[in-house]
């Protein structure tokens, strides 16, 4: 496994992949033990540069974001701990009429990265004058792992942008499975305020 890490440190920075990482100082409980590795991706493209690496090394690896919803044994992780920062949202697309008072939105869609907190998406939907989302998880959670809880977040899901064993692909929110996919982006259709 040193060997591996080497590689992995070689690869993508001595500073960015850390050896020996308390995860307790990652967790939103303050639990958790030593992870053998540790990188923390700020973009989709590093979380999927990585996911690849560990793949072609037959690196074990487990992505998390806030660490609201994770639970790590004491006894630590014989592997590489990715945190998902990634955290890119923007206005896909807009439906909505134009009158003689002016163009009005109805609805948008918004494409959220799976780093992006419940709050931060609810706080641009607030400035981009969109209806807040009001789901069932912890303001603190990102995306990326609410989608797995949150019926409310399913509910309102257009598409999931996924990485599946090396392969980037584009599913329907039916067909996403916790122990195959590693969630990138969401897209997800909102109301504007009314």
């Amino acid at each position: 496994m040193d060997e591996k890490i080497k590689l992995l440190r070689a690869s993508f920075g001595e500073e960015r992949v850390k050896i020996n990482e308390d995860l307790s100082n990652h967790t939103y409980f303050g639990q958790g033990g030593i992870a053998f590795g540790f990188y923390i991706a700020t973009s989709t493209r590093e979380l999927t540069n990585i996911l690849d690496l560990a793949i072609q090394l037959k690196i074990p690896f487990f992505v998390f974001g806030s660490g609201t919803k994770l639970v790590v044994s004491s006894r630590g992780f014989k592997g590489l701990a990715i945190k998902n920062r990634s955290a890119y949202i923007k206005v896909a697309a807009v439906k909505g009429k134009v009158t003689t008072s002016g163009i009005g939105v109805e609805e948008a869609l918004v494409e959220a990265n799976s780093g992006v907190s419940i709050k931060k998406l609810n706080d641009f939907l607030k400035m981009q004058g969109l209806t807040a989302f009001i789901g069932e998880s912890s303001i603190q959670a990102t995306i990326g792992g609410a989608i797995f809880v949150d019926s409310s977040l399913r509910d309102i899901t257009q598409k999931v942008k996924v990485w599946d064993d090396t392969q980037l692909l584009d599913i329907d929110i039916s067909k996403l499975k916790i122990s195959t996919h590693v969630v990138l982006s969401v897209t997800l259709k909102i109301k504007a305020k009314s």
